[in-house]
């Protein structure tokens, strides 16, 4: 784990005085405070395994329709001033809780993380089991039963959802990207003793993310490619919904001009390639 400028602390939130929602004048209550936690770092962006970048190779190319009027071309009307686009590093999120999940008298959350494996930074996941109570004074209090870290060597985890189902078993749905993925759907089991297993894949991605918010050429330099807008988990009776984004497709850049040109076969648009992946688990 990576220990620089870390924040050690997570806050509890509670709305009290619900009853009062049956009445004609409901007087709701927020209260909340921090406890003490595990280390948790602003992860770096993640980088993403070399692959096939159609868009970044139309944006560079200047030879293909004609001498200095190439494929960016068909994007922008005055001189390619920012080539050479190289493939992007994806944004990892922050240290927010996207999501958080009470079962069974326990509040669980997840938040994205730097983390340290074997000397290498990436992006991780920290994760928390907390026991909230209301006391006596009408205040939330609570103290962590068990937190602890998710990591994959040489790759990135982001943009954790967590959900829990009423059997104490539950899953926390990622994104993974790295060195030997390009982006797909990940999760990790968590079982009845509240222990979380090894980060296992719900669906590998065929190729590297090639959307436009990771060129200069549509965002500015340097570029932050936007990532994880879609990832979330709920309950089912006794299934939990997991939803994460990944790179569902693959193409070279003769196929994207090829046909409805941008569509790769209608696997994707001109200026995004991602996808969401749903995944249906029983704990």
């Amino acid at each position: 784990m990576v220990h620089a400028h870390a924040a050690k602390r997570i806050g509890l939130w509670a709305l009290t005085n619900t009853s009062s929602l049956n009445s004609f004048t409901p007087a709701l209550e927020i209260t909340s405070r921090t406890i003490k936690s595990q280390d948790y770092v602003y992860p770096p962006l993640s980088d993403q395994k070399p692959g096939s970048t159609p868009l970044a190779d139309c944006l560079n190319d200047n030879e293909l329709f004609e001498p200095g009027i190439g494929c960016w071309f068909l994007f922008f009307d005055p001189p390619a001033t920012w080539q050479p686009e190289v493939e992007s590093t994806p944004d990892s999120g922050d240290t927010r809780m996207q999501q958080v999940w009470y079962a069974n008298g326990t509040l669980w959350g997840a938040n994205g993380t730097a983390v340290d494996v074997d000397h290498d930074i990436k992006a991780g996941i920290a994760w928390y089991a907390v026991e909230p109570k209301i006391n006596g004074a009408g205040k939330v209090e609570g103290k962590i039963k068990k937190e602890g870290y998710l990591a994959l060597a040489h790759n990135n985890l982001t943009y954790p959802a967590i959900a829990m189902g009423a059997n104490g078993k539950g899953v926390i749905a990622f994104s993974i990207m790295g060195a030997d993925y390009f982006p797909s759907a990940g999760y990790a089991l968590i079982d009845s003793k509240g222990s979380v297993g090894p980060v296992q894949v719900a669906a590998a991605g065929l190729g590297p993310d090639d959307g436009f918010t990771g060129y200069k050429a549509f965002v500015g330099d340097p570029p932050r490619t936007r990532w994880g807008d879609y990832g979330a988990a709920v309950t089912d009776g006794a299934s939990i919904w997991l939803a994460s984004e990944y790179i569902a497709q693959t193409c070279t850049l003769d196929e994207y001009l090829s046909g409805s040109i941008g569509s790769c076969g209608d696997t994707r648009t001109s200026l995004v390639n991602w996808a969401t992946r749903v995944t249906k688990l029983t704990p």
